[in-house]
C-alpha cells in the first residue's frame, strides 16, 4: 500500500521536473541562437524567432492531431 502511495507521489514530481528541464533547455537554446545572429534585415534575433515559431507550429499540429483522434464511446 505504501509503495503505491510513493509511486503516486513520484510520478507528478518527475513530470514537473521534466517539464522544468524542457522549458529551461528551450530557453537556453533560444538565448544561444539570439547571440549567434543579433540582427538581420532589421529583425532582431531572427534565428530565435524562427525556432520559436517552428516549435509553436509543431506543438499546435501535434495537439490538433491528438484532438482529431477517433472518440469511440
Amino acid at each position: 500500500m505504501v509503495d503505491r502511495l510513493l509511486s503516486a507521489l513520484w510520478i507528478p514530481v518527475l513530470v514537473i521536473i521534466a517539464t522544468a528541464a524542457i522549458v529551461v533547455g528551450i530557453g537556453e537554446l533560444l538565448l544561444k541562437l539570439a547571440s549567434m545572429k543579433p540582427e538581420m534585415s532589421g529583425v532582431h534575433e531572427p534565428l530565435s524567432i524562427l525556432v520559436a515559431l517552428t516549435l509553436a507550429v509543431v506543438i499546435l499540429l501535434g495537439a490538433a492531431w491528438l484532438a482529431r483522434g477517433n472518440h469511440h464511446s
